[in-house]
């Protein structure tokens, strides 16, 4: 009879040749791709390391030797933000392509790349790159959507969804972000010529929710109307109340049961945000069942009569059709609930985020608030009407848009877009052609686009602007600028699969023009009258920070970044008055 140190070495004999076996098979594969590649001997998709290695990452590249960090660093998440280009540049670009790059682990096999050939391709055929299988356990939470499903239910699911985002919702989405925004200034500044507050982001997070709530489930909320704060007889919360919680652990306790949730026991650390969270898994769907059926007796009451918001949009669009459809509904109720809960999700983190840097990168550089300022006095005149109208004001909004733009190139929500393939694929590109095995995730590094040299580098310079060599990695938003020969403004529209932070393809996100319209109303409101800038904070001596200084901080806030359900700054959200973190900025009238 083997003795148990027999066992146990003969079943760490058969473990450590299962992980050779799947390194030399993802080697194998590595080479018939055509592409870079790295041998990094290491499980990227241990639960543990995924777990553990985004907040050891600062401790892990203090202590490791520097070629171990630059390896391991690859298979930690968020490696686009933190290590930009350097990866291409340090082991691509010697093996003759500096586009892209395989890691081959005793993991599952992945490529990343920022070929914009490449990332057109993926990104046209959605039935062989498809999304990944992971995505579904946190974002199809509550329903099959049109993020999380492929094949013929996301093209079904699609058809409803794109005709449901019209001219509709984005004027609705355009008066409700005015309106909010109002109450954030009479909140903030009032009466008064300036004031400061470290809850501006929070305020921001205010706004985006309420938006939402208007336009999508045609729940107006006033900015102090509390009412909404009071969950109906028999829940425990309210349904924005169920929403920011579920947002807030999208990224990870949403992955436990309900049942868990419920019974975590009192005495554990994180009780409080897991007992909230399981009211708010069990009750997000109650409320967003409870709203659709309130929406279909209004419907009904009024012959058919919709409003402009998403909820009744899609509920229209999901009545049951003619012909062929005799009888079948084109979106069933779990899947109506599925994809509001992915509207709301993802237009309030993105959003959100993206309003987030905006403030602070305007504060940063004084000058481009100047430059917005020119476009909004030409289009509202200071002593103009204080109502605003959609179709006549966006449109000439081009500079504001275009602020947009090189905001979400700089800080992209989405740091990769993740596809995986169920059977082996061809790319043919101008260098060459590249072979992706099945069961392959290859990720689509958007921070890698949006800063290729090649593209960005000293693009639509203006008259007064100089030639730069790191000119792409800088805040200038006169590169989204054409100027034609007639003279009218126009927005500059990249080469195919250059710049994808609403990804592109049949897959683009369907909410692109409602996120536009919304960051446009509020910049356009905030600015209309205010200017920003960040509080200069008291040194250790008690000396006010110097403008170096100040900028040297808000460069270090913004790269002190993580990518949660998308890239957001640490420490600015859920702040109070006079503490230590959030970051404190001065909303003060213009003159």
């Amino acid at each position: 009879m083997p003795s148990f140190l027999a066992i146990v070495v003969a079943l760490l004999f058969v473990y450590c040749s299962s992980l050779v076996y799947r390194l030399l098979v993802n080697l194998f594969d590595a080479r018939k791709s055509g592409l870079p590649y790295i041998i990094i001997p290491w499980d990227q998709d241990n639960f543990f390391w995924l777990v553990f290695s985004v907040p050891l990452r600062p401790w892990l590249k203090r202590n490791l030797p520097k070629w171990a960090y630059d390896r391991l660093s690859l298979t930690i998440y968020g490696v686009e933000f933190h290590e930009r280009l350097r990866p291409f540049e340090q082991y691509a670009a010697p093996q003759g392509n500096d586009k892209s790059y395989a890691i081959v682990t005793v993991g599952a096999f992945e490529v990343t790349t920022r070929d914009p050939e490449i990332v057109a391709e993926v990104l046209r055929r959605p039935r062989d790159f498809m999304q990944l299988e992971l995505a579904g356990l946190f974002m199809g939470k509550f329903g099959p959507n049109v993020l999380t499903s492929n094949g013929d239910s996301w093209a079904r699911q699609r058809k409803v969804v794109a005709g449901v985002i019209n001219e509709r919702i984005s004027k609705t989405v355009f008066s409700e972000s005015i309106h909010q925004t109002e109450g954030l200034l009479d909140e903030v500044v009032g009466d008064g010529n300036a004031a400061e507050t470290d809850r501006i982001f929070d305020m921001m997070r205010r706004i985006t929710i309420n938006v939402l709530s208007g336009a999508g489930m045609g729940v107006s909320v006033a900015w102090n109307d509390n009412a909404n704060e009071k969950p109906s007889p028999g829940s425990k919360m309210t349904y924005i109340e169920a929403i920011k919680h579920i947002i807030r652990a999208v990224a990870g306790p949403l992955i436990l049961p309900q049942w868990f949730l419920a019974n975590y026991p009192i005495y554990l650390p994180g009780y409080k945000i897991l007992n909230s969270l399981s009211y708010a898994m069990l009750e997000f769907p109650i409320h967003t069942r409870s709203m659709l059926n309130e929406e279909r007796q209004r419907i009904a009451s009024t012959h058919g009569e919709t409003r402009s918001n998403i909820l009744s949009q899609m509920l229209h669009a999901s009545e049951p059709g003619d012909g062929e459809l005799k009888g079948f509904k084109a979106l069933s109720e779990e899947e109506m609930v599925g994809n509001l809960w992915i509207f709301t999700a993802a237009g309030f983190d993105t959003t959100t985020n993206t309003l987030a840097y905006a403030l602070l990168l305007l504060s940063r550089y004084p000058k481009w608030q100047e430059w917005v300022f020119e476009e909004i006095d030409s289009i509202m005149p200071m002593n103009s009407p204080a109502g605003l109208d959609y179709a006549s004001i966006f449109p000439q909004a081009i500079r504001v848009q275009a602020l947009l733009l090189e905001v979400l190139r700089l800080f992209t929500p989405t740091i990769h877009i993740p596809k995986q393939t169920k059977a082996p694929q061809k790319i043919q590109t101008s260098r060459g052609l590249f072979y992706i095995p099945r069961n392959c995730t290859i990720y689509l590094n958007t921070i890698g686009l949006h800063m290729d040299p090649a593209v960005w580098r000293n693009l639509n310079l203006a008259e007064n602007e100089e030639k730069s060599e790191t000119d792409e990695l800088e805040f200038r938003p006169t590169r989204w600028l054409v100027n034609p020969p007639a003279e009218s403004l126009q927005i500059f529209k990249p080469p195919k699969g250059a710049y994808v932070p609403w990804s592109a393809g049949p897959r683009v996100c369907p909410g692109q023009k409602m996120a536009q319209v919304e960051f446009t109303a509020i910049f356009l409101k905030l600015f209309h009258k205010h200017r920003i800038e960040a509080v200069p904070l008291r040194t250790a001596t008690g000396v006010l920070e110097t403008r170096t200084e100040v900028e040297s901080r808000l460069d270090a806030r913004m790269r002190d970044s993580i990518s949660m359900l998308t890239l957001q700054m640490n420490d600015i959200y859920d702040v109070k008055e006079g503490k230590d973190k959030g970051l404190k900025l001065r909303l003060s009238k213009r003159n």
